[in-house]
């Protein structure tokens, strides 16, 4: 039996749909007691079914001390009932619980919510939310908390900065998916990196103010990151007096969390005389001399001048590795403790970040570290034409790190598909399954609708690395097509054909416009493979002619586009000769 393929994942999808809810499967051994028939993103740690559905009744009653934001969650949640009988939400605090932690027990009369702080009750809030189907609440108990303190966003890629509007959105979404960190560092911002001495203008500058305050209503920490090292002067006064300036007026705006980026910069040269004369020749050793000084001098001004903030977040211009020199050597030894220090794994695009990596990596900096995942992001060679949908995969559970940070694509929404499932892992790291994600969030943008969800996961596979179902469907096809059963093998080669040729005006149509309009450049070219194909299919039917019109098609594809590194390609231009 096939387990693997565009045509299977239609059926396991539909196999596992109830209500309108996709059922969580656990990795490996079931877990006692978990309930079946209700699924909650991200993946709670347990999650045990307690009675049955409980009808919501046309006004539920809301106590304890909780936020408005957290209140008005689950007052739109739980809106509409047509229930008779009571059904009252209590909020409480039980200090006894971790931080960001919260459990819900669903009764027939009273709903119990209790966190040891605010974050645990709005996590909460998100959490019943998705709790409700069809006018009930599902009957359930949950214990849950994060695996990782920090969890969220940076935005630091190269290429288009993100619009305000996407940038609100993006907060928004973190919100929903438990996300609690959102590193502003967008290398297109010219008072980010360029012309960072330079103070933001007062439009600009009101917008990032909007930024932090939407961030904090979610509980997201909003942090502002200044990368000066381009150009800066270590050993100059006037340099340091600027770095201060530029976050004292980022702090006058609200902002109370800081990062000071050196990655991408040169460390065999200085940018003045002054650094030559006060730290020796440009080395490695010398540079992260002077980078120290000027962290722990950013880090004690950010204590003693911009009161409620902290720590100082940085990036070192080693950041993509785990071997011992004389660079990481100086940090470990004299940077400030409380510089929380961002590393992005054994490479700059790593394909594995283990336990041992990042216990490897805690010894070099003499800290625990904050991965900055550069997943998805394209903004580097071998991604030039892609657009990254593929799994979230590669890291392992129980990480010894602070946390971990997505660095997406220039395409905000299209990047949620992995910022989702980074979310699943990075809240329960321990039962986190790619598999189980992705369905998740096809799920999500499908609405529950079917059609829709096979058409996401075909284009989803598409715009992975290396198209792993599509790629399964065609190894199947010349299995049975060289065991003879021709007819068979051509049959389910078109229903392959015909997902993937319908799916882009599916998605058009009826998928988020943001995520369309992403996407539109991939959907076009995956509309273009799918006809291909089609009429390939046909040309093995024995209509012959069709391979013209297939090659005519492959002629129209954007080579500057990539999908599923040429699986397609290769078997459209062999399949003729079959």
């Amino acid at each position: 039996m096939r387990r693997t393929g565009l045509v299977v994942a239609v059926i396991v999808v539909a196999a596992t749909a109830v209500a309108g809810v996709l059922i969580y499967r656990p990795k490996g051994d079931a877990v006692p007691n978990r309930a079946t028939d209700v699924t909650v993103w991200p993946t709670p740690q347990t999650l045990e079914r307690v009675t049955a559905d409980v009808p919501i009744p046309a006004s539920v009653t809301i106590e304890g001390d909780v936020e408005a934001t957290t209140k008005q969650i689950v007052e739109k949640a739980l809106a509409g009932g047509t229930g008779s009988a009571a059904l009252k939400i209590r909020f409480s605090t039980d200090k006894a619980l971790s931080a960001e932690a919260y459990r819900i027990t669903v009764g027939s009369t009273e709903v119990s919510v209790s966190s040891a702080d605010s974050s645990g009750a709005f996590y909460a809030a998100q959490t019943l939310r998705q709790l409700v189907r069809q006018g009930k609440l599902a009957g359930v108990k949950i214990d849950d908390r994060p695996s990782l303190p920090q969890r969220g966003i940076v935005e630091g890629f190269y290429g288009r900065q993100w619009t305000y509007a996407e940038q609100q959105a993006q907060l928004d979404f973190a919100a929903t998916v438990k996300f609690n960190s959102y590193v502003y560092a967008p290398k297109d911002d010219p008072f980010h990196r360029d012309r960072w001495r330079d103070p933001y203008p007062e439009d600009r500058l009101a917008q990032i103010a909007e930024l932090a305050k939407r961030a904090a209503a979610g509980h997201v920490k909003f942090t502002y990151s200044l990368a000066p090292g381009l150009s800066i002067c270590y050993s100059k006064d006037a340099d340091r007096d600027a770095v201060q300036a530029k976050l004292t007026q980022l702090h006058g705006a609200g902002i109370r969390s800081f990062a000071l980026l050196l990655d991408d910069i040169d460390y065999a040269k200085w940018n003045c005389q002054e650094d030559r004369d006060t730290y020796g020749p440009p080395n490695q050793e010398n540079a992260a001399r002077a980078q120290n000084d000027l962290l722990n001098d950013t880090a004690l001004t950010i204590r003693d001048q911009l009161p409620g903030s902290g720590p100082l977040i940085t990036v070192l211009t080693e950041y993509g590795d785990i071997n011992q020199t004389p660079y990481k050597r100086v940090f470990r030894d004299n940077l400030d403790k409380s510089v929380v220090v961002m590393w992005t794994g054994t490479a700059v695009i790593p394909t594995t970040i283990t336990r041992d990596h990042s216990r490897r990596a805690e010894q070099l900096w003499g800290r625990k570290t904050l991965i900055w995942d550069n997943y998805p992001v394209a903004d580097y060679p071998d991604a030039r034409g892609r657009l990254l949908l593929g799994s979230y995969s590669g890291r392992e559970p129980g990480l010894s790190v602070v946390g971990l940070l997505s660095n997406p694509m220039s395409q905000a929404y299209a990047s949620r598909v992995a910022m989702f499932e980074m979310a699943d892992y990075a809240w329960n790291d321990a039962m986190y399954d790619e598999d189980a994600a992705e369905l998740g969030y096809a799920n999500l943008l499908a609405g529950g609708d079917e059609q829709v969800r096979t058409a996401l996961l075909a284009f989803f596979d598409m715009s992975s690395w290396t198209a792993p179902r599509l790629a399964a469907e065609l190894r199947e096809f010349q299995d049975r097509w060289k065991a003879g059963d021709k007819k068979a093998a051509v049959a389910d080669l078109r229903t392959c054909a015909n997902v993937l040729a319908g799916a882009p005006k599916t998605i058009r149509e009826r998928v988020d416009k943001g995520f369309a309009a992403d996407s539109e450049p991939w959907l076009a070219q995956t509309e273009l493979y799918g006809r291909a194909l089609q009429a390939t299919a046909d040309g093995l039917d024995g209509r012959r002619e069709r391979f013209t019109e297939s090659a005519e098609l492959v002629k129209q594809l954007d080579k500057n586009l990539k999908l599923g590194d040429g699986t397609l390609d290769k078997f459209l231009a062999a399949a003729p000769r079959l």
